[in-house]
């Protein structure tokens, strides 16, 4: 077991190190860049250029959108990795000239490769070997499903908590890097089929039904029990706002309060999360999603919707528990369970019941 896990893991290492385009392994097309008036690239061991030319020589050029037409710019180099605006990438580099005249950055890797620089963005690397793991295979699952429902977009996915941090070679950490060589190849289905595994920092105690929150009704997205709360340092939480500043925040999403009155609780999930809060005021009510209210304010500043509001004098008081949207695996339940010895596949079974952990071909 030890000499076939050393072959194996020297193998995986020489094999990631490869550019893109040199395998035959399962590539993704990452958005790391949007909008962009121009772009820096270079590499220690040189660039190769196909398309437009930028200005600059063949260990750096900088593309400005008039350098570039409608056929994409595809940048790769013989060395490990190239810098884009300073931050380093393995594989490829596709710069693209969108409707608007400004230029979309995307990078193409291997998809093992691309793991390298999101599991330790994602959870700190310094967590428990097998909660590595299981976030390891949730977000080559992830990743792998936005892919295949990628449609006709120009990437597959993004590099950011819109789909799943993603920091390049910057974001690679020793201790992630050996849960991804060791779970090599390794996603979750349903049925044989790839499932978009959902995950999120800390539930609050208990995950929720993807059916409620996000109309998906699916038997591996059900809330399910969770340990979080004895760990999590998103446990409890308490934010304070003054009333001038919510009725500000929800006048750019369209809600016109002219006071407030009362808050209140609107519908709950099953699992106790607010659907909506009703305001009060000036004699009528009106209902705002919870979520509406999270963007209004600022995620940061709501960390979930798992909340009570209440009005006191002049401020709005939201108190909570969690971090996220509290669908599929919860990060912080995750490191408790393998604290109390389950494996990675445990964690995954617990998170998406009825799940199977397979390995597939290419990958």
């Amino acid at each position: 077991m030890q000499v076939n896990t050393f072959f194996s893991t020297v193998c995986i290492t020489l094999f990631l190190l490869l550019p893109a385009g040199d395998s035959l392994a399962e590539s993704i097309r990452v958005a790391i860049a949007d909008n962009q008036r121009s772009v820096t690239l270079g590499s220690p061991a040189g660039l190769r250029i196909t398309g437009a030319s930028g200005s600059g020589s063949g260990r750096s050029v900088v593309y400005r959108a008039t350098d570039v037409g409608k056929t994409p710019v595809r940048v790769s180099s013989s060395g490990a990795y190239i810098n884009v605006d300073g931050k380093a990438y393995r594989g490829a580099i596709e710069i693209r000239k969108k409707s608007n005249g400004r230029l979309l950055v995307i990078n193409d890797l291997d998809l093992e490769a691309y793991l390298l620089g999101v599991v330790a963005a994602e959870i700190p690397s310094d967590w428990e070997m097998e909660t590595l793991k299981a976030q390891a295979v949730a977000s080559r699952t992830y990743a792998l499903y936005q892919k295949q429902n990628a449609g006709r977009r120009p990437y597959h996915i993004l590099a950011t908590v819109d789909s799943q941090m993603y920091l390049g070679r910057r974001g690679e950490r020793k201790r992630a890097t050996e849960a991804v060589e060791e779970t090599q190849g390794l996603v979750i289905t349903y049925r044989d089929k790839v499932i978009p595994a959902f995950y999120h920092a800390s539930c609050g105690g208990h995950t929720e039904n993807a059916l409620e929150l996000w109309g998906i009704d699916e038997p591996f997205l059900k809330g399910v029990d969770c340990d979080c709360q004895n760990i999590s340092k998103y446990g409890i939480w308490e934010k304070r706002f003054t009333t001038a500043g919510v009725i500000r925040a929800l006048r750019r999403e369209g809600f016109r309060l002219a006071d407030i009155g009362s808050v209140e609780m609107g519908d709950l999930t099953p699992a106790g999360r607010v659907k909506n809060v009703i305001f009060r005021h000036s004699g009528r009510a009106t209902s705002v999603p919870s979520e509406t209210i999270r963007a209004a304010l600022g995620y940061s500043n709501i960390p979930s919707i798992f909340f009570e509001p209440e009005l006191m004098d002049q401020e709005v008081v939201f108190s909570g528990r969690g971090l996220g949207h509290g669908i599929g695996l919860c990060q912080w339940g995750a490191k408790e369970m393998a604290r109390n010895g389950a494996d990675y596949k445990a964690i995954l079974s617990h998170y998406y019941p009825g799940t199977a952990v397979v390995r597939r071909q290419g990958l």
